[in-house]
């Protein structure tokens, strides 16, 4: 007999395409023992691909997805002589850097 899999999802987010993003708690599956979590990417036609990551990891990932959700609201712009130099510009430690320093800057200009 097989064990059942019981997967919760804890968050998710589908896009205008159909593809949807979502993070996962495997509660119950054969041979687990430990809660397992994961970030699951799904195509329209409901092909899933799970990624496990270390907690480690899930720290990092959401590091960066807050440093995004606030350098995403700078508008660039980039003509085709510049693309080359924002994929050498845009790496997690700039964007995470350009966010602190931000931070800085609107701190010191509320004070």
């Amino acid at each position: 007999m097989e064990e059942e899999i019981i997967d919760h999802v804890i968050w998710e987010e589908e896009n205008r395409g159909d593809y949807r993003i979502s993070i996962v708690a495997r509660l119950k599956a054969p041979n687990l023992y430990n809660v397992q979590y994961m970030v699951r990417l799904e195509n329209p036609d409901e092909e899933a691909i799970d990624y496990m990551l270390s907690l480690d990891g899930f720290k990092k990932l959401g590091r960066l997805c807050l440093a995004l959700s606030k350098f995403c609201k700078e508008s660039i712009i980039a003509d085709e002589k510049q693309v080359k130099t924002l994929q050498k510009l845009l790496t997690v430690e700039n964007i995470q850097n350009y966010v602190k320093i931000s931070a800085m800057k609107n701190k010191k200009a509320r004070e």
